[in-house]
């Protein structure tokens, strides 16, 4: 029994608290807030509007459909800034097609689109003007040596120019359907062979595609080119040889290719987007896509997918992403339309039985996000080198704000120190819990 006499004076609870405070720092994930690395502007989130997402919306009635775009795009939503459209088929359609069929393109038709994919862009513009980043998933089979828009297959040499002038003739189709798109990737995955639409650009082939033919092509057009639209496992290799190299040196890296979109599907690779990052801090860098992959829907098995959500996209912010656009916004129970097969997860899901849609933890996740990092501001570096939690920061006019996750998969809280300077927060995460703090 500690008495007074052996340590003049009772212990105090102060004393506790001291000691207390001082374990929790040992065991505590240690944040530090970097003001002096500035990383720009976030612009937002946003989603890709497929021909899946579209057939399904085209299943609600229409107060709901009305209610889902408040969801994705209003102020009491999410209020995505963002969208993503495929220019043809890709492997979230209800089948393939091809707008022509011919290599003088005089066929060149929007048609198929009028049935699902308009009349939704129709609604959503309404509402809310987008940044739209469009991607082909494959040349026209006219174009290509192997006469499929499936399976890979490469474009012949001879027919770049051709291919140029096929995307600007969708370009200004929709534009006349009211449509503007801000950004263009030339390919999506142009390394991977799939059994969907697919087609492999070398990186020498991507350089001439982009910097010579588009270029040209679309030089009167305020629409501006981004490059790769793949993983970021060879990040770096991706941008020293597409941002430098024959055709760049020669046509120059100007305004018309102003960066870089990658997808997420073979991990989060923080290393090689800060390489690239320090290397060249001028160019624009987004998230075109992303999904965890499917299984039967269940709201707390589901939860468990937001961790990958939050640690991706603070991640990506930490090293300059300047946007964040999810796949698929709306699919059914079974994770499509998917003609080939290719079931995904997505925010919100069709529960078909009652002609409405669920709003998944997935969708609870990104809307919590939006709140606390709203597009418009003005991102510093978070310096984590744990995967326990994610954390990133906006300037404030009384300071900074920092947005915290906890990201792990064990079911335990986390024990934070956030440092900016000599100033230090401490607090506790419960498991799937974000918060945002002022420091």
């Amino acid at each position: 029994m500690l008495t007074s006499k052996q340590y003049a004076g009772p212990i105090r609870p102060a004393y506790f608290y001291w000691l207390y405070s001082c374990i929790i720092k040992l065991m505590s994930i240690e944040i530090i807030v970097r003001p002096d690395i500035k990383l720009g502007v976030w612009q937002g989130m946003g989603g890709a509007i497929t021909e899946a997402a579209a057939y399904n919306f085209a299943k609600l009635k229409p107060e709901r459909k009305k209610a889902l775009i408040e969801a994705y795009y209003g102020k009491d939503g999410i209020g995505y800034d963002w969208g993503r459209i495929s220019i043809g088929s890709n492997d979230f359609c209800l089948e393939p097609f091809e707008y022509t069929k011919r290599t003088s393109l005089k066929d060149f038709s929007i048609e198929h689109d009028r049935k699902w994919l308009l009349p939704m862009m129709e609604m959503i513009l309404a509402k809310k003007e987008l940044k739209i980043v469009a991607s082909p998933w494959s040349p026209p089979s006219c174009l290509k040596y192997t006469h499929m828009t499936r399976f890979g297959g490469n474009l012949k040499p001879w027919r770049y120019k051709r291919y140029a002038q096929y995307i600007r003739k969708w370009l200004d189709a929709y534009a006349d359907e009211g449509i503007k798109v801000r950004y263009i990737t030339p390919q999506n995955e142009p390394h991977a062979i799939q059994k969907w639409e697919s087609c492999i650009f070398s990186y020498r082939g991507q350089r001439r595609l982009a910097y010579k033919c588009l270029a040209d092509e679309l030089a009167d057009l305020d629409t501006q080119i981004l490059l790769w639209d793949h993983n970021k496992k060879k990040f770096d290799r991706v941008a020293e040889r597409l941002l430098n190299g024959k055709y760049v040196t020669k046509y120059g890296r100007d305004e018309k290719v102003c960066g870089l979109c990658y997808h997420w599907y073979n991990g989060t690779h923080p290393d090689k987007m800060w390489e690239v990052r320090e290397k060249y801090p001028d160019i624009m860098t987004i998230s075109s896509e992303m999904c965890c992959g499917w299984s039967p829907y269940n709201a707390k098995n589901w939860a468990n997918a937001a961790n990958p959500y939050y640690f991706e996209i603070f991640s990506d912010i930490n090293c300059g992403a300047s946007a964040w656009i999810d796949w698929n916004m709306l699919l059914g129970w079974d994770g499509g339309p998917s003609y080939c097969g290719n079931y995904c997860a997505s925010p919100v899901i069709l529960n078909e039985t009652s002609d409405d849609f669920i709003l998944t933890p997935i969708y609870d996740a990104l809307k919590k996000f939006s709140k606390m990092f709203p597009a418009g501001s003005e991102v510093v570096r978070c310096e984590n080198p744990s995967k326990e939690v994610a954390a990133v920061a906006r300037k404030t006019k009384k300071g900074y704000t920092v947005v915290i996750a906890n990201t792990s998969d064990e079911e335990c809280a986390q024990e934070v120190t956030i440092r900016l300077g000599k100033t230090e927060k401490q607090l506790s995460l419960e498991r799937l819990e974000i918060v945002s703090i002022d420091i």
